[in-house]
């Protein structure tokens, strides 16, 4: 079963990887370290024992005469291997030094066994006799028995806990200079030159993230300079083209009035028309990106009027909003330009009736048009916001493709989001406005 999007994205977060990778670290050295320990401590732990057992299990074994200790140790006998008793790995290094040390001192072990079903563990220790039958030898190995002490335990689960957490406040003292990089990024003003300037202090970050900061600054800067010097151009040629456009209109017009040259002074008059439509979808495109948001905007009031301006009977065109909803920020001109495009499209391209919406929402404001068309194809939202894009079912019907990119740039610029969704029979355009925060 393949991973979620969400968990993917999850573990794409540079502070989960920056604390999973600490914590690895940790982990593999607390490892092999507390393996180097845990052998090493064991091995010294069987050497004492096996001192210590060594002349009394020599004795029991029958190798040597017993000799007189003070308390003499307890040591079963057995002539074959005890009942639910298991064989620990030859290997072990606590066993493999507690059977080289008893060797050292004349006992030699074949083989290990421990008891862990009794209420006192005990290791068995099949001893070798010369001449005779091996024999099983059983003491008491509560500390040579493979297990954990509840101190250890407890001491392990502490550490890790601190480890754990160091490495959290670590991770986030080293990403948090990113995060903060990210929000100043996302919360920047649609056509501000550069971001806000770093504070002072340690929440500055290290050189790097000031790299980075001046080099995106240095980006929306020649971004700006460039969108300036579009607009200025479009600007130009949009009002260079007027001039002319406005003879031509009148010299049409000043023609005799005649059958002869009726039909001819009609066409130009409405070429000349559509021309001079194309060129203030131009100047809009560009005061859309251009003129100042620093007032406070009635959305309710705007949509009313661009709407009345259209002069559609209340069957074509319906209207939901509030008596007034106030918006800080905007433009009173973009908002009024934004409204009058989503309405055109819907009755250019779709049919009636059309249902224009403006709601308060818990994020903000939504403006809405739904209209009776088929809407857009499927996968062609994002295309057709691009500017001079126009879709297949719109090529004879006059317009400049410039629209909906009119309305995803003031959107964007009142910290907007345009969304379209299609359904049979019904099409809807929806602009999500979101209340500014700041960085």
């Amino acid at each position: 079963m393949s991973a979620s999007p969400r968990s993917e994205r999850r573990f794409d977060s540079l502070f989960v990887r920056l604390l999973l990778s600490q914590l690895a670290l940790v982990l593999t050295l607390g490892l092999v370290f507390g393996g180097l320990f845990y052998v090493e401590r064991n091995t010294s732990v069987a050497v004492l024992y096996a001192d210590l057992w060594g002349p009394e299990l020599a004795s029991a074994a029958g190798l040597r005469p017993a000799s007189a200790v003070a308390e003499p140790l307890r040591i079963l006998r057995r002539d074959q291997a005890p009942e639910g008793t298991y064989r620990p790995t030859r290997y072990a290094p606590r066993f493999m030094a507690l059977r080289q040390a008893l060797a050292a001192q004349g006992v030699e072990v074949d083989e290990v066994r421990l008891s862990l079903r009794t209420a006192e563990p005990m290791v068995w220790l099949q001893v070798r006799r010369a001449g005779q039958p091996a024999l099983w030898l059983g003491v008491s190995g509560q500390l040579l028995v493979p297990e954990w002490p509840r101190r250890t335990l407890l001491a392990m689960a502490v550490l890790t806990a601190v480890l754990v957490l160091a490495s959290w406040a670590l991770a986030r003292w080293l990403t948090r200079p990113l995060e903060q990089l990210r929000l100043r990024i996302q919360n920047q003003q649609p056509g501000a030159a550069s971001l806000p300037a770093l504070a002072a202090g340690p929440s500055a970050g290290s050189p790097e993230i000031g790299a980075i900061h001046a080099a995106y600054s240095d980006l929306l800067a020649r971004l700006a300079q460039h969108e300036r010097e579009r607009a200025v151009l479009l600007a130009g040629v949009s009002h260079d083209l007027r001039s002319p456009l406005g003879r031509i209109r009148m010299a049409a017009e000043l023609l005799p009035d005649t059958d002869a040259t009726r039909a001819r002074q009609e066409t130009i008059v409405r070429n000349v028309g559509v021309a001079d439509r194309l060129i203030e979808s131009f100047l809009d495109y560009v005061r859309s990106g251009t003129l100042a948001m620093d007032a406070t905007v009635d959305l309710a009031q705007v949509a009313r009027t661009a709407a009345a301006r259209l002069e559609h009977p209340p069957e074509w065109l319906h209207i939901e909003a509030p008596p007034a909803l106030p918006w800080p920020e905007a433009s009173e001109l973009l908002v009024d330009r934004l409204i009058t495009n989503l309405l055109d499209n819907a009755f250019k391209h779709g049919h009636a009736p059309v249902v224009l919406r403006v709601v308060a929402t818990p994020q903000g404001a939504c403006i809405e048009v739904q209209d009776a068309g088929p809407g857009l194809a499927p996968g062609s939202a994002a295309q057709m916001q691009e500017a001079f894009t126009r879709g297949s079912g719109s090529r004879g019907i006059p317009g400049t493709g410039l629209g909906l990119a009119i309305v995803r740039q003031i959107a964007t610029r009142l910290d907007g989001e345009l969304s379209m969704t299609s359904a049979p029979g019904r099409h809807l355009v929806r602009v999500q406005l979101r209340r500014r925060t700041g960085p």
